[in-house]
């Protein structure tokens, strides 16, 4: 069951914003499906979906049941924009993500269909040097073969024990389990 209630649209940040609730961020390469799977998670059409890679390139907020944000990163990784302005997204996710001090969880999400790349494991690493606490989100499990994902996912989990969830946007699977884990997120914290 969603636990979601009320969403409303925040706002757009060119630069690492410092918001005072609870956050939960989400973030991949660009074109895995983050505008689609937050618009699952959230249920509503909220986030721009677009079939060009990087359309993202600000830091956009939104307030859930008045309680926390959802944060929606830049994608990282490949996309057709110059590379000062991919540089300046990368200066822009780091400096957020580093200097946050109200954020609970990133989920880094990756594209089910493929091997994770040189990139998301360089997030990754990034991440666990930082000590920031994350999860793995398998997207578009919708399309491609249980073999092939299941082989994707073997790949990356077997070079370290991290949590994951497979997910599905258009079919809405796994859905619920990252709303679960953000509730129970939610509540550890503000016990």
């Amino acid at each position: 069951m969603n636990f979601i209630k009320s969403v409303k649209f925040d706002s757009s940040y060119p630069y690492a914003p410092k918001l005072k609730l609870p956050q939960f961020a989400f973030c991949g390469r660009s074109n895995v499906g983050k505008s689609s799977l937050i618009n699952a998670i959230l249920n509503r059409n909220i986030a721009h979906i677009s079939k060009t890679p990087g359309k993202t390139t600000l830091i956009n907020t939104f307030i859930i049941n008045e309680m926390f944000y959802l944060v929606d990163l830049p994608g990282y990784g490949y996309a057709k924009r110059s590379k000062s302005m991919l540089k300046s997204w990368q200066y822009m996710i780091n400096n957020y993500l580093k200097y946050s001090d109200n954020l609970i969880m990133v989920y880094v999400l990756i594209d089910s269909r493929h091997k994770a790349m040189k990139s998301d494991m360089d997030f990754i690493e990034w991440l666990v040097y930082y000590h920031k606490p994350f999860n793995i989100v398998f997207t578009k499990s919708d399309k491609s073969s249980q073999k092939i994902i299941n082989e994707n996912i073997e790949n990356l989990i077997k070079q370290s024990n991290i949590p994951y969830f497979l997910t599905s946007a258009k079919k809405k699977k796994g859905i619920d389990k990252i709303c679960r884990s953000m509730r129970i997120n939610l509540e550890n914290i503000l016990a």
